[in-house]
């Protein structure tokens, strides 16, 4: 199976108020994490249970992935919990985590690959595949910095 399972931790030098907010626009990511974040289309406003968002999304492999994320658990400023359909199945939880000079913002990403190229050849790419989602987390990790600072 195409399971994978990634933590990702980025610091952000603002309030966990402020890095939950941004990250919890999904509709926005375009805006500052285009590189990754093509299309998102979906329910506007702060994170809420049953919210959806439809994404379409590439990191640098010749590949686009298209799933829908919708929000099941939302505790601003701690936290927000999703679950994916599509090209993904599985979930997802962003924490918030005030530290000093800033918030440590930590995903635990568990998509199950759904996409018929990644999926049959995980056994054997799985490598590539990672480095792909490492490459899309530290264009994110550049880009909220970025929106931050704005």
């Amino acid at each position: 199976m195409a399971e994978y399972q990634f933590l990702d931790e980025w610091f952000v030098p603002a309030s966990p108020e402020l890095v939950y907010d941004v990250i919890g626009a999904q509709l926005e990511y375009p805006d500052w994490w285009g590189d990754v974040f093509l299309e998102v289309e979906g329910d506007d406003g702060p994170p809420a249970p049953g919210r959806r968002a439809r994404v379409k999304a590439r990191g640098y492999l010749p590949y686009r992935l298209r799933f829908e994320s919708e929000i099941v658990e939302a505790e601003r400023p701690h936290r927000i919990r999703m679950r994916l359909s599509g090209d993904f199945d599985g979930g997802g939880e962003w924490r918030f985590e005030p530290v000093e000079g800033g918030t440590r913002a930590t995903l635990d990403w568990r998509p199950v690959v759904n996409k018929p190229v990644v999926r049959y050849l995980t056994p054997i790419l799985r490598p590539l595949f990672a480095s792909n989602h490492y490459w899309t987390m530290r264009r994110g990790q550049e880009h909220i910095l970025e929106r931050v600072r704005a």
